[in-house]
């Protein structure tokens, strides 16, 4: 009995670590940075000095010395941070396709730093602009949001506890808890423990299996534009509204454009033309093509806000 006990424990070692090995060699699930919570502000950054590779990828990822990912030059000004979601955080892609080095290579005498993290809403992105200000002082926010960053941002429309939301009857930012941290560590320090959990979610709710894929893709909330205009009118006695600029997704919902217009944020509508942005069929994130064209969209919005210096290539 003690023989048979022992045979089936190295085989399940044995078979666990060749799964592992298979796993982590074909690159069959992505490479999770760590979060931490920044204690002044409650905001989720990455843990400094972290790498990986995102699904399939070539290229690796690296987790800058502020907890962000991205392109982080504070050197010039102007100064430009770029806050979003999973589509400025964009792992999935090569830095070479990021918003901030795009922009870095048209404008050689400013300064972009990116400020993406998947999952962030409107009311976090704001929150992040306002932490910046204490560590970098960026001249200008650029901020990419779709329609969901909206509704997702008003605890009344729906709770998720791991992301920043307001309590507009309270007037109260509410923040981020992270969810089960210690077992998600163990989780993801095992590839094939997590490629597991992907496949066969029998307990896991969609919007927490890490994977970003599918966020924001193709969907339209129903919007209660009462809540949408209060939340503006929140936003516009909070933050400084000179120093921000809202660059809205392909197709978001015009009546969130015009609340925002009235309530006096400066806005772009990135439009879609022809050839889709999104990296597949499933996947809406943009591919490099896709980050490309928005660029350049948001090339002339520069140069009308900043006079571009000597060397930028326009």
């Amino acid at each position: 009995m003690i023989k048979f006990i022992s045979q089936l424990t190295l085989f399940a070692i044995i078979t666990f670590g060749t799964g592992e090995l298979i796993v982590r060699s074909l690159k069959l699930t992505s490479d999770i940075p760590q979060r931490l919570v920044e204690p002044e502000t409650g905001l989720q950054l990455y843990k400094p000095g972290q790498s990986g590779y995102f699904r399939n990828a070539k290229e690796k990822w690296h987790v800058n010395d502020y907890g962000m990912l991205g392109v982080a030059d504070t050197s010039k000004k102007p100064l430009f941070s770029i806050i979003g979601d999973s589509y400025i955080e964009n792992i999935m892609n090569p830095i070479s396709c990021n918003q901030g080095f795009l922009l870095q290579s048209h404008f050689e005498n400013y300064s972009f730093f990116e400020a993406g993290r998947s999952g962030v809403n409107f009311i976090e992105a704001l929150e992040i602009s306002n932490y910046l200000e204490t560590i970098i002082s960026p001249t200008y926010h650029l901020i990419y949001l779709g329609d969901g960053d909206f509704k997702e941002s008003i605890i009344s429309q729906g709770r998720y506890t791991d992301r920043v939301q307001v309590d507009l009857d309270q007037k109260l930012i509410l923040k981020a808890k992270m969810k089960s941290p210690l077992a998600k560590r163990i989780l993801y320090s095992s590839k094939l423990l997590y490629y597991l959990y992907l496949r066969f979610p029998l307990f896991i709710d969609k919007q927490n299996k890490g994977e970003t894929i599918n966020e924001n893709i193709a969907k339209k909330p129903n919007f209660d534009i009462s809540e949408i205009s209060k939340l503006f009118n929140f936003c516009s006695s909070r933050y400084n509204l000179n120093k921000i600029i809202l660059v809205f997704h392909p197709n978001t919902n015009d009546k969130i454009i015009e609340q925002a217009t009235l309530s006096g944020f400066k806005n772009i509508l990135l439009r879609e033309h022809n050839n889709g942005w999104g990296l597949s069929k499933y996947d809406g994130h943009w591919s490099c093509y896709g980050h490309k064209e928005a660029t350049k969209q948001v090339i002339p919005l520069i140069e009308s806000i900043v006079k571009p210096p000597t060397g930028a290539h326009l």
